[in-house]
């Protein structure tokens, strides 16, 4: 909602006029900490690379105007853009930074480079935050599809060496991976990348631990244990339904036992014959 509340702290929209060349900048301003008449020309002198210095060290030279104050973040936001889209292309005007943004809503600072300076200032202030579930999201797709230099790809390899992970990243980063499908291509240089890189005996140890639990047979004793003779009954000692008992007896009329006039225990099935007498006896059966 629009206000002209000069003596609150919130959002608001102002116009600054340079008197020298009559061209003005409209702003806004979201940050303050003191009410809009104690903040602008005392704490703050406008985003504008052009007149800031100009506004701070010759404000004389300037005539301010408060517009409007807004209950929040987002409206005052919203109303600067829409003002913006009508003034962007009057050389009156010092908003250059309104084009392209408010347009295409692409960054004016897109495909400048800043210093090394405002890098580690920037590093300090995010440092501590934490980007809420919404950002998240936002910056994963904006992420997909992007392919890294081997030269970034090599810096991050770089940057990682050494670096001791807390549990709970870990397992972020577990719960993450879970599911997930490596091509028979990430497979192989996953592969050829192991090869020859010598396990520590921790390593070794904590392998054998794992492999552990994942034993079928672990604690169990072996099915042939104080047991005489290689082949024992699998059903030896159990008992099945008379139900059971006519169905697998209907299931084996016809069928020549593999074994018949042989001698022995164990004679091979197809001990002697050949692939026709074979194919016969089939066909027989």
């Amino acid at each position: 909602m629009k206000t002209k509340q000069f003596n609150k702290i919130k959002p608001y929209t102002y116009l600054v006029t340079r008197l020298s060349d009559n061209k003005k900048y409209h702003g806004v301003r979201w940050g303050n900490k003191v009410p809009p008449i104690k903040d602008l020309r005392v704490v703050y002198f406008t985003s504008s690379r052009e007149i800031r210095n100009e506004f701070k060290n010759n404000p004389s030279n300037f005539k301010i105007k408060f517009c409007w104050t807004f209950d929040t973040v987002n409206e005052a936001r919203l109303y600067e853009t829409k003002y913006n889209r009508k003034i962007y292309k009057n050389e009156n005007w010092i908003n250059k930074n309104a084009f392209p943004a408010i347009l295409n809503k692409v960054h004016p600072l897109l495909g400048k480079k800043p210093s090394k300076e405002t890098r580690l200032k920037i590093s300090k202030g995010n440092k501590g935050k934490k980007a809420s579930l919404e950002t998240k999201a936002k910056l994963s797709k904006m992420r997909r599809g992007r392919k890294l230099s081997k030269t970034h790809i090599e810096n991050i390899r770089k940057g990682n060496i050494g670096v001791k992970r807390s549990l709970e990243t870990r397992q972020k980063i577990r719960l993450a991976n879970l599911g997930r499908k490596a091509s028979e291509e990430t497979r192989l240089k996953m592969s050829e990348m192991r090869k020859g890189v010598p396990k520590s005996e921790k390593h070794k140890a904590k392998l054998r631990k794992n492999l552990k639990k994942f034993m079928w047979n672990k604690g169990n004793e072996p099915w042939n244990k104080g047991k005489k003779g290689l082949q024992l009954a699998w059903n030896k000692g159990k008992k099945f339904s008379m139900e059971t008992r006519m169905r697998m007896s209907l299931s084996h009329k016809g069928h020549v036992p593999w074994n018949k006039g042989k001698k022995g225990a164990q004679v091979a099935w197809n001990k002697g014959l050949k692939l026709k007498k074979m194919n016969e006896r089939r066909a027989d059966v």
